[in-house]
C-alpha cells in the first residue's frame, strides 16, 4: 500500500473512538486524505470487507471484531466550498461545523445540524434529521466512489430513494461529497434558531456521558421513547448500562462495557416493547 498521506493501524481498538467507549478490534483502520490514495487502497483490498466510518457516534463494532478494513476519510474530504449557488461538502465534515459554516455565510436551513453529532457522510447515509427536518430536504446530489467500477460518480437526489432514517446506502460505494442548496437567510435569525435547537437538546438529551444518540427509529404513528418508557421498569434506568432518565430512547454506559452487553441490552428493550405493544423497534445504531 502507498504510505503517502495514509495512516494504517492494525488491530485497532474501536472503543478508543466510539462514543459508547465500547467495541471490538478492527483488522485494519486506515485514514485517507485524498482520492488517489482511496483508489489505491480499495483496489488493493478489493477482496476484503470494507466499511467507511464517520464520527463513530452511531456505530458499534462487535466484541469479536471487524475482519476487514475501516476507512476514515479526512483531508480533501473534510472541506467545504461553493460552486455558484451550490455548497459542496466533504463527507468527513462534522455536522456541527457545517451548520456553523452556513451561519457564518448567512445560509439558512442547516440550523438543525448543529445538534447532530455525526458527519455529513454519515448524515447522507442515514438521511439523518431532527425537528421535522431531514438531510434530503436540502441535498441536491451525492458524489461517491464506486469500488467495483473504480469510478467517481454522482447521483441526483430525485433518482435516490431516501426514506425515514435511510439515505444513500448503495453497496460497494463510499460517499465522498454532498452537494447542497445554498439558501440565503438572516444571520441573526439563523443564530437564534441554532441556540433554540441547542437549548432543547441540552434540556431533553443526556450530555457529557458515553452515549450514541437515539437507539431506535420512531415506528409509524408512535414515539420510540414513549413505547420504551411504558414497557420497561425503573431497573433499566440504573446500572453500568442504562436508559437515560432524560430521554428513554437514549442509553448511557460506563467505559469499557462489552459490545455484547450493549447488544443484549438493546435486544432486551426490543423484546419488552414487542411483548407489550406487538411492535418491533428498528434500531438506528449500526452494529458491525
Amino acid at each position: 500500500m502507498s504510505q503517502e498521506n495514509i495512516s494504517i493501524i492494525k488491530n485497532y481498538d474501536s472503543s478508543k473512538i466510539s462514543w459508547l467507549k465500547s467495541g471490538g478490534p478492527i483488522s485494519q483502520f486506515i485514514k485517507i486524505k485524498n482520492l488517489d490514495d482511496l483508489k489505491k487502497n480499495t483496489q488493493i483490498a478489493s477482496n476484503q470487507n470494507i466499511i467507511s466510518i464517520g464520527n463513530f457516534s452511531n456505530l458499534l463494532i462487535k466484541d469479536k471484531g471487524f475482519n476487514g478494513i475501516a476507512i476514515k476519510l479526512g483531508g480533501d474530504f473534510a472541506k467545504i466550498k461553493f460552486e455558484n449557488d451550490i455548497i459542496v461538502v466533504g463527507s468527513a465534515v462534522l455536522d456541527n461545523y457545517f451548520s456553523k459554516y452556513c451561519y457564518q455565510n448567512s445560509i439558512q436551513g442547516y440550523e438543525f445540524l448543529f445538534t447532530i453529532p455525526g458527519t455529513v457522510g454519515g448524515n447522507i447515509y442515514m438521511n439523518a434529521g431532527c425537528y421535522g427536518k431531514e438531510i434530503k430536504d436540502y441535498l441536491i446530489s451525492v458524489i461517491f466512489y464506486d469500488m467495483k467500477s473504480k469510478e467517481v460518480k454522482e447521483e441526483k437526489i430525485e433518482n435516490l430513494d431516501f426514506t425515514y432514517r435511510r439515505g444513500f446506502q448503495k453497496k460497494n460505494t463510499i460517499i465522498l461529497y454532498g452537494k447542497f442548496k445554498k439558501i440565503s437567510g438572516n444571520k441573526t435569525k439563523i443564530k437564534k434558531q441554532m441556540e433554540l435547537y441547542e437549548q432543547n437538546r441540552n434540556d431533553t438529551q443526556p450530555q457529557r456521558v458515553n452515549c450514541c444518540g437515539s437507539i431506535f427509529k420512531n415506528p409509524p404513528n408512535h414515539n420510540a421513547w414513549k413505547l420504551i418508557k411504558l414497557s420497561l421498569d425503573e431497573s433499566f434506568y440504573e446500572g453500568p448500562i442504562r436508559l437515560s432518565k432524560k430521554h428513554s430512547n437514549f442509553f448511557e454506559n460506563d467505559p469499557n462495557i462489552s459490545a455484547d452487553k450493549v447488544i443484549k441490552f438493546i435486544e432486551t428493550i426490543k423484546s419488552k416493547v414487542n411483548q407489550k405493544y406487538q411492535i418491533i423497534l428498528d434500531q438506528e445504531l449500526i452494529i458491525v
